[in-house]
């Protein structure tokens, strides 16, 4: 141990006699150098008396790299020599309690995550989706207002989908009565407003099979009345979450038939099932998590 007087302290409490108490405190515990420097080790205690007024003594010491320890003394109406063995006494207990292994600390336990975050992982989760919906579609070009019922099968991932659709609508058109089935495939991302409302954009193609009641020939062919087309464009729509993975949405998806399914009427008047299309869903989708991970203890 290595210890240090300020120069009032060393004048009042005299300093040889505070080593030589000091000396038999520490016992065979320690032993105290003879000068203040020296080389610095692990397994030095430095130890600085000083006295802030003429009747308090101040006592701090420190191991190693521990924090410093303090401890004031009054020292008012004690002779010399017994100030001298209590700050001596005092100091021993400083670098005993110094040297007294520290406890481990615990880990911190891991924290449980919050709801906003276990809310921000299931929006990215891997998920299969399925729908099912009400559909209709207007055709102004043709005179067309179609109607019916619409389903689809995907995978999300990271808020991106991939689905496979279905529609199969009826309705009246230019060719009069219309039969229309199609198979396609659809893409959009989610853009979340709140944790239960959703915004959906992208985009949707689909193969078109058309059964036109009122005509005698399609494409040239006299007696035909089917007739292949197909149709693309975007997709807009707005999710609400009705209850635990369940979705109400409503979604257009505005575009044009990239084939005119011509056709000739029984009149002899020819035509053709073209130009735009507005389609409009109502939809219930159902998300099924593949597998979710959780952050238990973010940094």
């Amino acid at each position: 141990m290595r210890l240090s007087l300020s120069r009032a302290a060393a004048e009042i409490l005299a300093e040889p006699r505070v080593r030589r108490l000091l000396e038999i405190e520490l016992d065979d515990k320690g032993s105290l150098a003879p000068s203040a420097g020296g080389p610095l080790g692990d397994h030095v205690a430095h130890v600085w008396i000083d006295l802030p007024s003429p009747s308090e003594v101040l006592i701090e010491a420190r191991l190693a790299e521990r924090p410093i320890t303090r401890r004031y003394l009054l020292i008012r109406g004690l002779n010399p020599d017994v100030a001298a063995r209590l700050v001596a006494i005092a100091a021993n207990e400083l670098v005993r309690a110094q040297a007294r292994p520290l406890r481990p600390r615990r880990p911190p336990a891991p924290r449980s995550p919050s709801p906003e975050e276990l809310e921000l992982v299931a929006r990215r989760a891997p998920a299969i989706v399925w729908s099912a919906a009400p559909s209709f579609a207007l055709l102004p070009g043709s005179s067309g207002a179609l109607w019916g019922a619409g389903a689809s099968l995907g995978f999300r991932g990271a808020g991106v989908s991939e689905r496979a659709t279905a529609r199969w609508l009826t309705g009246p058109t230019s060719a009069g009565a219309t039969r229309w089935f199609e198979v396609g495939l659809a893409v959009d991302y989610r853009l979340w407003l709140d944790p239960s409302v959703r915004l959906a954009l992208g985009a949707d193609a689909a193969l078109a099979f058309l059964h036109l009641g009122d005509v005698r020939a399609t494409d040239g062919v006299l007696g035909a009345r089917d007739v292949m087309s197909g149709r693309a464009g975007g997709l807009l729509g707005v999710d609400v979450r009705a209850f635990g993975p369940a979705w109400l949405g409503l979604h257009l998806s505005p575009g044009a038939l990239l084939r005119p399914a011509r056709f000739e009427t029984t009149g002899g008047l020819g035509g053709a099932v073209e130009g735009l299309w507005l389609g409009l869903d109502l939809s219930l989708q159902i998300e099924h998590p593949l597998g979710r991970s959780v952050p238990t203890n973010p940094r």
